[in-house]
């Protein structure tokens, strides 16, 4: 994907969204001008205050698993970073760093919901974003702002220009929570900030349209197109501490390594190579900024990500997309369901269905409608009433599992599904309740299947769907959820993912999914200092949930330079104007 092409998909994103913008957005011409060329956009005004002192960087390494990341480091493939941490101190500790052994990602392990978690400290059934799309009933709206079973980018656009992702997010943020200066660089999560920068919200949108289609025959992926996306993001964040100063949270996220990595031939390697050639750059930069200006012993850098890759086939049989007699939606038109055409907005004829699907990778959710209260064609649902269990969910439940164990009536499904969960139906505004395991005959709460049949592969399986699935927003999870074969265990020819053909995916309760990164460093810190803290506020079960309290309590500690009477004027004010260029270095 080349650079022009980039370019000439942004002018058709700008001049096709235009009349979106204008219903959806804050000023006008604020709006366009981010959309065509990218940079900052004030969000609070007056923004709050430099208080200086201790601040706080966030790295959002996207994709990157905790083993990926820590091979790196120790290899010494990732020099800034390791330069950063230091020398090893046992098996989990740095000099200067500490990573938390055996974090796990919420369900599922995919990019909106699990940030949406890190930067609410809340998992989805209280978040209110359960995944990459969803259904919100009420609404009768999908969205989809990381596509997966839908290719248009309107709604990653909407979530770079508009904040869609945090709009949805119905409980604080760590911005609102930490009361401080705060700068978001690109994340999906911004809603409470006081800046966001971006590069150019259209090429960005693309991208994530493009990678929404798949793997293709022999398509090339250079990964130049993606790599663009992270390195200019770290040029936005430089130029704003130039007229706005150094905040004190300043978040970095980069997806380009999540996006490559899907569709990259060999994804765990490539992956491994793109840590080391473009963010350890990249981050190296941010380091050699913040030293510079005077800053750097008194900031934390903490390392998360959001999930893992399990790399798997790119193929129509291990891909369980929309289209066709053989894929997953073709279950619901058998069992007597309308399904919702897989497209962001509907025509005024495509409105009566009584089905709808979201697909999250190792995941997929099916929304289900009381079908009595609307079946004939052309009669619309009323999503905000519950479907029948016996009359709607269990059909379709008891289906899947048919063609799961038998192939009937679609052979090509025999053996591709793992689990099945359901539950007793809530409207939308009452606690959804947890789902429960499907067996062949009946419904067993999660825990007592595991007991039955112990699936340790199937990490804290239990408490993490009661995350996804009971609670007030519980019900965007759908009605019934299915679980995909996957996980690194099985032969890479039994792995099984809900989309369109790709080289790897995620949002399984597997190790390889599930398993994230969670590492502080600092300077003057060292590995026992950031141990205790670190288990004190994560406790002994960590998780993205624990973040937003880890954060708060490192800019809760005193800072190293007030404590050796440096001057906070020094330190809050803006860079002049070639201090930062001068110690970043250029871009890779």
């Amino acid at each position: 994907m080349s650079k022009k092409w980039i370019w000439a998909a942004l002018g058709l994103a700008v001049t096709g969204f235009g009349g979106f913008f204008l219903r959806n957005a804050g000023p006008v011409g604020e709006v366009l001008e981010l959309a065509a060329q990218g940079g900052d956009r004030v969000l609070r005004d007056p923004m709050r205050p430099l208080r200086g002192g201790t601040r706080v960087v966030i790295f959002g390494l996207d994709g990157v698993g905790d083993d990926e990341f820590r091979r790196a480091v120790q290899e010494g493939d990732a020099p800034n970073i390791a330069t950063l941490f230091g020398l090893e101190a046992g098996r989990d500790g740095y000099a200067h760093g500490y990573a938390m052994p055996d974090a796990l990602s919420i369900l599922p392990s995919t990019t909106m919901a699990a940030w949406s978690s890190v930067f609410s400290g809340h998992p989805p059934a209280r978040s209110g974003v359960p995944g990459n799309e969803w259904f919100v009933r009420e609404e009768r709206r999908f969205l989809a702002p990381a596509p997966v079973s839908v290719s248009g980018h309107e709604h990653t656009l909407e979530m770079l220009t508009d904040g869609l992702v945090g709009n949805a997010i119905r409980v604080p943020t760590l911005y609102d929570l930490a009361g401080v200066r705060s700068h978001v660089s690109l994340a999906p999560v911004y809603r409470g900030a006081d800046l966001f920068t971006t590069p150019d919200p259209g090429a960005v949108a693309d991208l994530f349209a493009e990678v929404a289609k798949g793997v293709v025959g022999e398509q090339s992926v250079e990964r130049e197109a993606y790599s663009e996306i992270d390195l200019t993001s770290v040029d936005n964040i430089l130029e704003s501490f130039r007229e706005r100063g150094v905040p004190d949270l300043q978040v970095v996220y980069f997806p380009g390594i999540d996006l490559f990595t899907h569709v990259a031939s060999q994804p765990l390697i490539q992956e491994a190579r793109y840590l080391r050639t473009v963010l350890d750059s990249a981050i190296g930069r941010v380091l050699r900024a913040y030293d510079s200006l005077g800053v750097l012993d008194d900031t934390y850098f903490v390392f998360v990500s959001d999930h893992g890759h399990t790399p798997v086939m790119s193929d129509d049989r291990h891909s369980l997309g929309i289209e066709g007699d053989d894929e997953p939606p073709a279950i619901l038109t058998r069992t007597g369901f309308r399904t919702r055409p897989f497209v962001l907005e509907l025509a005024e004829d495509q409105q009566d269905y009584q089905a709808t699907v979201a697909y999250q990778g190792a995941m997929a959710y099916v929304y289900l409608a009381d079908r009595s209260l609307c079946p004939a064609r052309g009669d619309r649902c009323d999503w905000s009433r519950p479907p029948r269990m016996e009359e709607d969910v269990l059909p379709v439940v008891r289906a899947f599992h048919r063609t799961n164990e038998e192939g009937d009536p679609i052979p090509g499904l025999k053996g591709t599904l793992d689990l099945i969960f359901t539950r007793e139906p809530k409207a939308p505004g009452e606690d959804a309740l947890p789902f429960k395991v499907f067996d062949g005959r009946r419904l067993l709460p999660v825990a007592q299947y595991l007991a039955r049949h112990p699936r340790p592969d199937l990490l804290r399986l239990a408490e993490r769907l009661e995350g996804l699935a009971a609670g007030p927003y519980g019900h965007r999870a759908g009605d019934v959820l299915l679980l995909a074969r996957s996980g690194l265990g099985r032969p890479i020819e039994e792995r099984f993912y809900f989309s369109g053909p790709y080289q790897s995916w995620h949002g399984s309760p597997e190790a390889q999914d599930s398993k994230i990164l969670i590492a502080v460093a600092r300077t003057g810190s060292t590995a026992a200092e950031l141990e205790r803290l670190m288990r004190r506020v994560l406790g002994d079960r960590p998780s993205q949930l624990g973040v937003v309290e880890l954060v708060r309590a490192l800019l809760a500690q005193p800072a190293a330079a007030a404590a050796a009477g440096a001057s906070s004027e020094n330190t809050a004010a803006p860079a002049k104007a070639g201090a930062v260029g001068e110690a970043a270095g250029s871009a890779p």
